[in-house]
């Protein structure tokens, strides 16, 4: 359940320091575009010459944040960086949610986080970063994730969401077709629209969005009755797909009656996708 942040009464209880801080963090640009994290939010904050990714949401029914910062150590962990991130997320409209998980993570979903952690923290500065630019090279989500982590996305969305639409919309149509190609075009609007809403929210990435869902709609079908050879699960394109529709329609802060209206239009065009 999100909650209502009181923001002029959440910077009127500000350390004076901690708020002068936090403004001048966002004034210098040093506060990368924040994502919705664990019922939160995070960023990349930039502080002179180090680099911090604070976290901020409410735990225990208070505004809580979580710095990798000497300051962020506190009760309430809402160091300057922090405060500056909890702003910049009030100014996106990003949601709190009443219980939030700092970072999202619980400890029990990523059992090797610690161990990749450890690892990372044992390299150096030269290391890692060779290791981070290989994997953004093989892989475009990863590049997306990473530019985005650092605020440095740049000109509009890429299209490979709109071609990937366009091929599996003909993938059955014309020529000789087998299920592995319905499986892939399936995996290919998954892993295009997790590329593309890295980018800010819109509604014309909303509307691609729901194109992708009523075209893997028309795929889902042969796969359903492909269970004995299928090895892609129609869930496993579904479930993404409709979770990044979610999440576009939070991100936009769309009222109630929009997002009933094209929920009611999705769901009277698809048959096998459970448009909820």
């Amino acid at each position: 359940m999100a909650v209502l942040i009181d923001v002029p009464a959440f910077r009127e209880s500000l350390p004076a320091a901690v708020a002068a801080a936090a403004e001048r963090l966002l004034h210098d640009g040093a506060v990368a575009r924040p994502e919705a994290v664990g019922g939160g939010a995070r960023s990349v904050v930039t502080d002179g010459g180090d680099r911090f990714e604070p976290w901020v949401g409410v735990v225990d029914r208070a505004l809580t944040g979580d710095c990798d910062c000497p300051a962020g150590a506190g009760d309430d962990g809402l160091c300057a960086h922090a405060v500056a991130v909890a702003l910049a997320a009030f100014e996106d409209g990003i949601r709190f949610s009443a219980a939030g998980i700092p970072h999202g993570d619980d400890g029990d979903d990523e059992p090797d986080r610690a161990d990749y952690r450890r690892a990372v923290e044992s390299l150096g500065p030269r290391q890692l970063t060779e290791l981070v630019v290989d994997q953004a090279l093989r892989d475009r989500g990863f590049a997306a994730r990473l530019l985005g982590r650092a605020g440095l996305l740049g000109g509009p969305p890429p299209t490979g969401l709109a071609d990937a639409v366009r091929d599996a919309s003909n993938v059955t149509g014309g020529g000789r077709w087998e299920i592995a190609d319905v499986e892939l075009a399936g995996l290919r609007l998954v892993a295009e629209t997790e590329i593309v809403t890295v980018w800010p929210a819109t509604v014309e990435m909303l509307d691609l969005v729901e194109e992708a869902i009523e075209v893997w709609d028309e795929l889902a079908g042969i796969l359903v009755d492909a269970w004995e050879v299928r090895r892609t699960d129609p869930e496993d394109v579904t479930e993404p797909l409709l979770a990044a529709h979610r999440a576009l329609c939070e991100r936009l802060e769309l009222d109630s009656a929009e997002i009933e209206s094209r929920i009611g239009r999705l769901a009277d065009r698809c048959d096998f996708v459970p448009v909820t």
